[in-house]
């Protein structure tokens, strides 16, 4: 027997909308940007809405939006990562979604962690927690499906597909061109592939 379909309530789908809109604000403008006065313009919720839902205010509110970050990216790498391919073409792969996924926010919105992490100050803590939290797990999810690395490798890998995926994205969008992310993604697999393909030629784990 097919089951329902599922109807959210007015207050999940207006909380949902709350976290969503600072969630976009946070990638275009990081944390500056998504004040209390900035989500109620751009939801257009009642300012009393946001005290109702997230009576921790500004920072209860962008944690949530930063796990809601943490939750559809990480589906997205765990995605790509799952695929049977070479860890090469998996990173290709990354890299060419994301910069047509830049493109086609016109090269306005990128990383919200990144984003929160690159405004946090020593009042931060708990924020700075939350990101760090997000970019660990970030990096086991792609660790894990680096099947063509050494088990010992593959954090340090996951880590460094990330930090060049985040700097090709603030390139990205200086320059507003995909060329920055598309170029660094076919080095990165370059690169892999030339270290890993050396060690399975000679025979080592």
């Amino acid at each position: 027997m097919p089951r329902a379909a599922r109807v959210e309530s007015p207050v999940s789908s207006s909380r949902a909308k709350l976290v969503l809109t600072t969630l976009d604000l946070l990638r275009r403008g990081g944390l500056s940007s998504a004040g209390i006065n900035q989500v109620v313009d751009a939801s257009r919720a009642p300012k009393g809405s946001v005290y109702h839902y997230f009576p921790g205010g500004k920072q209860q509110l962008v944690i949530e939006a930063l796990h809601e970050a943490q939750r559809t990216v990480g589906d997205s790498f765990a995605q790509t990562f799952r695929a049977k391919a070479a860890a090469a073409d998996k990173v290709r792969a990354l890299f060419r979604r994301t910069a047509a996924a830049l493109a086609a926010n016109g090269f306005g919105g990128g990383c919200p962690v990144a984003a929160v992490t690159l405004d946090l100050d020593r009042e931060s803590e708990p924020l700075r927690r939350v990101c760090e939290r997000i970019f660990d797990a970030w990096v086991e999810t792609i660790a894990v499906g680096l099947d063509d690395v050494p088990a010992t490798e593959r954090a340090a890998v996951a880590q460094l597909i990330l930090a060049a995926l985040e700097g090709g994205l603030v390139l990205a969008r200086a320059r507003a061109a995909a060329a920055p992310l598309l170029e660094s993604g076919n080095v990165l697999a370059a690169m892999l592939t030339a270290r890993f393909a050396r060690r399975r030629r000679a025979g080592r784990p």
